[in-house]
């Protein structure tokens, strides 16, 4: 798998000028793993907020284990909702690129079609942070692959603007990110899901011990305790919770909570991952 994303990024590198170029997500050319997955977990009736309460910002996993909860997250989305532009940050798991925050204007490849990015906002994105784009970051990149054919399948006539964060990530870019975000959240057609998981290699007991300290961090907003939160996009999380404080009147919606033991029926697996679907409502 890794190979063929490889190959599809070098094919990009290498292509004439004048041809168009995407980045491949998983299975960009197999639909059935996500229609099937949509088929078994939609929910008959999707969550509705009330009438008063719009969705900003969203966090969900990454891991195709946890499929239901990503299915459930985009239908309540795609309920409440009708986006303009998504924009998508994730963790830099490999470390690759040329940046600690990389973003790409080249449009995905997904089984449902191409899924746009949102150039002005990129464009947007190039002056706050002053930094280039970096389209190799992305190779391989699962915590943006996994999601972006969802987000084509729900919302087919959204652009998306796909963001990833490195752990080393610098302060200063960061606070660019935070205050570009903090901007684009007043704008009511655009929206925020930062893909994300929780705990990792732990026991159930710590895992759920780990998870409490995050929720209780997440919902008060407090920038301070997420230094020690055991989650995959730490930096990430502070940048999205940093613009959330900036916008006000936000309040955090846990719905599910899960993790790897339960969903594989393995409650004394070490070496667990656990997950969260939260939404930031205004």
């Amino acid at each position: 798998m890794a190979r063929g994303l490889v190959a599809a990024f070098i094919l990009f590198l290498t292509l004439p000028a004048g041809v168009r170029t995407y980045h491949y997500s998983f299975w960009s050319d197999d639909p059935q793993r996500y229609l099937e997955a949509i088929k078994k977990y939609s929910p008959s009736a999707p969550l509705k907020f009330a009438s008063s309460e719009t969705i900003r910002a969203g966090i969900v996993t990454h891991h195709f284990l946890a499929r239901a909860l990503m299915v459930r997250f985009f239908e309540t989305l795609r309920s409440n909702s009708s986006p303009q532009t998504i924009i998508l940050i994730g963790p830099n798991h490999f470390h690759h690129g040329s940046a600690n925050v990389s973003f790409s204007s080249v449009p995905w490849k997904t089984p449902f079609g191409v899924l746009e990015v949102d150039q002005s906002m990129v464009q947007q994105l190039k002056a706050a942070t002053r930094l280039p784009e970096d389209p190799e970051a992305f190779t391989g990149e699962h915590s943006v692959g996994v999601l972006v054919p969802f987000l084509k399948y729900y919302f087919p006539r959204s652009r998306v603007v796909p963001i990833l964060v490195d752990v080393n990530a610098r302060e200063t870019a960061l606070e660019a990110l935070r205050s570009v975000l903090t901007t684009w959240l007043r704008n009511p057609r655009a929206l925020v899901v930062l893909s994300m998981d929780f705990s990792h290699n732990s026991t159930a007991g710590i895992a759920d011990f780990r998870d409490q300290a995050a929720e209780q961090a997440i919902s008060a907003l407090d920038l301070n305790g997420v230094e020690g939160l055991n989650v995959d996009c730490r930096k990430g999380l502070w940048v999205l919770m940093a613009a959330l404080r900036d916008l006000g009147q936000v309040k955090a919606r846990f719905i599910e909570h899960t993790n790897s033991a339960r969903l594989t029926g393995n409650p004394g697996q070490p070496d667990i991952t656990s997950y969260f679907t939260v939404y930031f409502t205004r």
